[in-house]
């Protein structure tokens, strides 16, 4: 019974969230006109989703994404490897990775509308410039987590390089690079959306900070539910994925 109840919770919890969301408006504890009832969210959802026009802006940021991800993921875990195996690497740019990812890139958009336009160029660079620093942290991590005394061993076994990578540091590094990957897919998002919001003439992003500045509430609660849906069920493909893999390496030993 507690195990299901460990699985389900986050399905309950957002259970319980809708309820009172709901709850709260019929009510009248909140302002209709600030916070829309949930029911109302769902029907302009629904129509919004049988709306061309919408589509279409809805696509072209899911293509965004896609671009900026698939440029990133590897990108910034390769990067993060090379460091990562060196210790020279690793104390000559790890303060450096520190201060830029400290850095809110928020505040370059200007310059890279600039540089890039206002297209589909200038989302991708943007999102692949703000997920590119977490994700090169993570390909760090997952480099240093590598056993090197398994490594010393496997050597000293005569294990060529390939062998080692594939039996060594893959294994030891899968958990951190699916974290480094699932990082890279919610700071490509938010890459997306912020660029899509400055200036950009198409896309989700525009939708939002349109429908903000008009004040129509129902519509800009409608799309941002639909923003965090789709991320966490493309995150939760990735840990399905993820929990796949661990399954059948168990079920091969």
């Amino acid at each position: 019974m507690t195990g299901w109840l460990v699985r389900f919770s986050p399905l309950l919890l957002l259970l319980m969230l809708a309820c009172l969301w709901e709850t709260a408006t019929r009510l009248g504890w909140t302002d209709p006109r600030l916070l829309p009832p949930l029911l109302e969210v769902m029907r302009v959802l629904g129509r919004l989703l049988q709306d061309q026009r919408f589509l279409a802006d809805l696509s072209l940021t899911m293509q965004e994404i896609a671009v900026a991800f698939l440029l990133v993921g590897p990108l910034g875990l390769g990067v993060g490897f090379v460091i990562g195996e060196s210790e020279l690497a690793n104390r000559a740019f790890g303060p450096l990775l520190n201060l830029l990812l400290s850095i809110p890139k928020s505040i370059f958009l200007p310059i890279f509308t600039f540089a890039f336009g206002i297209g589909f160029l200038q989302k991708v660079v943007f999102a692949v410039t703000l997920a590119f620093f977490i994700v090169v942290l993570s390909g760090i991590a997952a480099a240093r987590s590598v056993p090197k005394g398994l490594v010393a061993a496997a050597r000293s076994f005569g294990a060529s390089r390939l062998q080692i990578y594939l039996r060594i540091y893959l294994p030891a590094m899968e958990a951190l690079i699916v974290e480094g990957l699932r990082m890279a897919l919610i700071f490509t998002i938010t890459g997306v959306l912020l660029a899509e919001m400055y200036g950009a003439p198409h896309g989700i992003g525009r939708l939002i900070f349109a429908w903000g500045e008009m004040s129509k509430m129902p519509e800009l609660f409608a799309s941002v539910l639909l923003v965090v849906g789709l991320t966490v069920i493309l995150n939760e493909l990735m840990r399905l994925i993820e929990d796949l893999r661990r399954a059948s390496r168990r079920g091969a030993r």
